[in-house]
C-alpha cells in the first residue's frame, strides 16, 4: 500500500507553508528469487549448472519518493527519485548499495508534460511494455537485444492524449554519465540521443512506433539508427503482443533485426505468460539466435505474488547469447548471462 506522508517526515528542507500543500509518496518493490541456469548452444560452450539466490529476478528491487504540487490554473509540478536496492547481499557488494534509477522533475498541464533528469529510455520502455515478461525473469526477451535502460542528462516532452493518439519527444546530451568527449562506438558509452515516438491507446488496442538516433561526438558523427514498432490487443481471455526492431551502425559493423510475439492470459489468481522471439544478424552469417519462454504468476494479494519461469535460447554456431533475467544486458554478439537454459521462482511485494 502506498503511504503518503508530509515532506517533514523525510526531509527538513521545505518551509512550513509548503507542508500544507505538498505530499510525498513513498513506494517500492521487494523482489527476491532463486534461479538455476545451465546449457550450451552455438558459441556458448558447455556450462556447469549455476544456482543463485538473487534480488530483483522478477523486476529490480527499489524504493522511491515522488510528489506533486498544484501550482494553480491547471499547472502542476512533480518529481520522482528512485533507487535500486539489493536484498540478497551485504553492504560490501555494489549490487546491495543504493543506485540511482529514475530521478527527474517536471511540469504538466493542458500543454502536456515536460520533464528532465535521468529517465527510462523510450525504446527500452516499449520492449518491456509489450514483452509479457515485462523485462524481468528468465523469460524476458528484452535481454536478447541492445538496450540502454536509462538515459542521463535527458529532457522529454509528452503530449496530451488526442483521441487515443500521443507523441513523445526526447533528447539527451549524455546518455551514460558526463557528456561525451571521447571517440568510440561502444554501445552504452555516453553519447547524445534523439527520440520521437508515436503512441496509440484506445480500449483493447495499443501501439507504438519509435525512431531513435544515437550520435557519438568526436567520432566523425558516427550514428546508430534504431526503429521499433510494437502493438498489442487485449481479447479479455488473452492479450496478444508483437514487436519488431531494427538497429544499424555501419561504423560499428552493426545491423541486426529483432522480433517477438507474446501472449498473456489471466486465469483466476494465475497469470500465464509466453513469448518467442529472435535476433537476426544481417552482417555476419550464422550469428542468429532464438529464445522462447513460459511463465506463471500467482497473486497472493493485490500487492504480493509468487512467480516461476522457464526460458531457453538456441544459438547459431556464430552466436553466443546467454540467458539472464536482466533486461539491459544485451551485447553485440552475446549477453552478460550464463548458459542457455534457465528456470527461476520467487516472490515480489509492492508498496
Amino acid at each position: 500500500m502506498q503511504k503518503k506522508i508530509i515532506a517533514l517526515a523525510i526531509a527538513g528542507l521545505a518551509s512550513t507553508a509548503a507542508f500544507a500543500q505538498s505530499n510525498v509518496t513513498i513506494y517500492g518493490r521487494m523482489d527476491l528469487g532463486a534461479a538455476y541456469r545451465t546449457g550450451d548452444s552455438g558459441g556458448v560452450a558447455n556450462t556447469e549448472g549455476k544456482y543463485e539466490i538473487a534480488s530483483g529476478i522478477g523486476s529490480g528491487s527499489r524504493i522511491g519518493f515522488k510528489g506533486v504540487e498544484d501550482l494553480g490554473n491547471g499547472l502542476k509540478a512533480f518529481f520522482q527519485s528512485e533507487f535500486g536496492i539489493g536484498l540478497d547481499q551485504t553492504s560490501g557488494s555494489s549490487s546491495a548499495t543504493w543506485t540511482n534509477r529514475n530521478s527527474y522533475v517536471g511540469l504538466y498541464g493542458g500543454f502536456g508534460t515536460v520533464e528532465a533528469g535521468r529517465m527510462d529510455d523510450v525504446r527500452y520502455g516499449i520492449f518491456n511494455t509489450y514483452d509479457p515478461f515485462a523485462g524481468g525473469t528468465i523469460g524476458n526477451f528484452t535481454q536478447m537485444t541492445l538496450q540502454t535502460d536509462r538515459v542521463d542528462n535527458s529532457i522529454a516532452y509528452i503530449s496530451p492524449n488526442f483521441n487515443g493518439f500521443g507523441l513523445v519527444l526526447s533528447y539527451s546530451s549524455g546518455t551514460a554519465g558526463a557528456e561525451p568527449a571521447a571517440n568510440n562506438y561502444v554501445w552504452g558509452v555516453s553519447s547524445t540521443s534523439y527520440t520521437i515516438m508515436g503512441a496509440y491507446d484506445n480500449g483493447p488496442l495499443s501501439a507504438r512506433l519509435d525512431y531513435e538516433e544515437v550520435v557519438y561526438p568526436g567520432s566523425g558523427g558516427s550514428k546508430t539508427w534504431i526503429a521499433t514498432a510494437a502493438g498489442s490487443y487485449d481479447f479479455g481471455a488473452v492479450k496478444i503482443s508483437a514487436l519488431i526492431d531494427q538497429i544499424k551502425n555501419k561504423d560499428a559493423w552493426l545491423k541486426q533485426q529483432a522480433w517477438m510475439i507474446g501472449a498473456k492470459a489471466p486465469i483466476g489468481k494465475f497469470t500465464v505468460k509466453a513469448n518467442i522471439g529472435g535476433v537476426k544478424n544481417k552482417i555476419f552469417d550464422d550469428a542468429d539466435s532464438l529464445k522462447w519462454a513460459l511463465g506463471v504468476d500467482y497473486a497472493l494479494s493485490k500487492r504480493t505474488y509468487v512467480y516461476a519461469n522457464y526460458g531457453q535460447i538456441k544459438n547459431d554456431d556464430g552466436a553466443a547469447r546467454t540467458i539472464t533475467w536482466a533486461a539491459n544486458s544485451g551485447a553485440l554478439y552475446g549477453s552478460a548471462g550464463y548458459g542457455t537454459v534457465g528456470v527461476d521462482f520467487g516472490i515480489a511485494h509492492t508498496f
